[in-house]
């Protein structure tokens, strides 16, 4: 029996669970900063911004003059000369220029503009919000794989610790079947065991593997077997919020309900700069020109001619077909889905804060109990022991005694990591920082 065991802590030594050669500590706060910076969604979320920055200044521009210069140059074939009378007729032109420049001042645009910037601006501040919420989500799911990478390495370490129980166990076993004092039988329920812990021993160390490669993909930089995180243990639980408390922080602070707060709300500005279109539009115009010849004196002249003018421009869109009703009925609409998804997001956050702090309470709960449990099964496992050694109980008695502390132990580690997670969850429910 002890020519496996040295090969497995010969193998544990090479892959690097036992060496702390070279070991670097990775913390959360690394991981989830690894992670928001390499995320290529949350540079999705930051290219958003900077799309509705444009577009704000684009509605922004709307306000301003807009200025505009024309050059024209035009040569025609087949004009004919027009008699005014009896001799006199209008010279034909047929080499015609002209240039112009102009400037046009929007005066009154029905509240378009205004609605069009205050929406634009709503929509800036939303996709702000949308990108903390998902620096959020990033961060909560950076925790969760971390403490699940924690609890695998802190269950390695522990079953290996079994396996060396389990193999000394194995080996007073054998000594003893040799010497009388047990059976073939108890032999093969000793190597049950064994085989049994170190199946979950592998397990452990595959879901550690699984974890390592999640992160890789979070944070962009690999994990190596040298790399260690921080023990999932808890010293202090703390005092978890009330229900009220939590549901207040959550509706305050959840970054998603703050951004479609604003989108509704922006949905509702574009609605009222859709109406605007119902309305009359004046618009004050001065430009400045030359002609070669200017048309606009008679006779024309083949000369060079200015002429300016200043004067104000009124539009009104009396009937279009109902193409401004349908986009009006069509923005309305689009504002009622806001309030509605922003209905349903609030409703679904209230579950999620239960629900998180539920989990919460239970796992703390877990953790006491499993811990408790532990103390119990090591208790257990020293007297089964030394009953069994003084020949007082069975070998069955040694081998349950044994599983029961391996199982404990195994709870116990499991119960540390949740309570980790279900922290971070419950945070992350409230709107708090993870």
């Amino acid at each position: 029996m002890k020519s496996p065991i040295t090969k497995l802590v010969v193998t544990l030594f090479c892959s690097g669970f036992l060496s702390l050669q070279a070991a670097t500590l990775i913390t959360p706060a690394e991981v989830v900063r690894l992670t928001l910076v390499h995320s290529p969604s949350l540079k999705e979320k930051e290219t958003d911004i900077l799309i509705s920055d444009a577009r704000q200044k684009e509605a922004d521009a709307g306000r301003l003059p807009r200025l505009d210069a024309k050059a024209q140059a035009h040569h025609f074939e087949g004009l004919e000369n027009n008699p005014l009378s009896p001799g006199v007729s209008i010279p034909v032109l047929e080499n015609q220029y002209s240039a112009s420049i102009g400037i046009t001042q929007p005066l009154y645009t029905g509240g378009r503009v205004t609605h069009q910037k205050h929406a634009a601006r709503l929509t800036g501040e939303a996709m702000r919000h949308a990108r903390d919420a998902h620096s959020a989500d990033l961060t909560l799911s950076a925790l969760i794989t971390y403490w699940q990478w924690s609890k695998s390495l802190a269950l390695s370490t522990a079953l290996l610790s079994a396996i060396e129980r389990t193999s000394a166990l194995a080996t007073d076993t054998q000594n003893l079947r040799q010497a009388g004092l047990a059976t073939d039988n108890d032999q093969f329920a000793t190597e049950v065991l064994l085989d049994q812990v170190r199946l979950q021993f592998e397990d452990a160390v595959r879901q550690a593997d699984l974890s390592r490669v999640r992160l890789a993909q979070l944070t962009g930089r690999p994990f190596t077997l040298n790399d260690t995180p921080e023990p999932p243990a808890q010293h202090e639980v703390g005092h978890p919020p009330t229900l009220q408390e939590a549901l207040q922080n959550a509706i305050s602070n959840r970054a998603e309900l703050a951004s479609l707060r604003l989108n509704t709300r922006a949905a509702m500005a574009l609605t009222e700069a859709t109406r605007a279109d119902r309305r009359p539009q004046l618009a004050l115009i001065a430009r400045y020109e030359q002609g070669n010849p200017n048309t606009r004196n008679f006779p024309p002249e083949d000369q060079w001619q200015d002429d300016a003018l200043i004067g104000a421009a009124v539009s009104w869109n009396l009937f279009d077909g109902g193409l401004t009703r349908a986009r009006i009925a069509e923005a309305r609409l689009q504002a009622t889905k806001q309030q509605l998804q922003l209905e349903a997001q609030e409703e679904s956050v209230l579950a999620q804060v239960q629900e998180a702090l539920l989990n919460f309470h239970h796992a703390c709960s877990s953790l006491k109990t499993a811990t408790h449990a532990e103390s119990s099964a090591k208790r257990n496992l020293e007297v089964a022991n030394t009953l069994w050694k003084n020949g007082s109980a069975r070998h069955s008695d040694a081998l349950d005694a044994e599983a029961k502390r391996t199982l404990t132990t195994a709870q116990r580690i499991a119960a540390e990591s949740d309570v980790r997670i279900r922290r971070a969850a419950l945070k992350h429910a409230m709107g708090d920082t993870p």
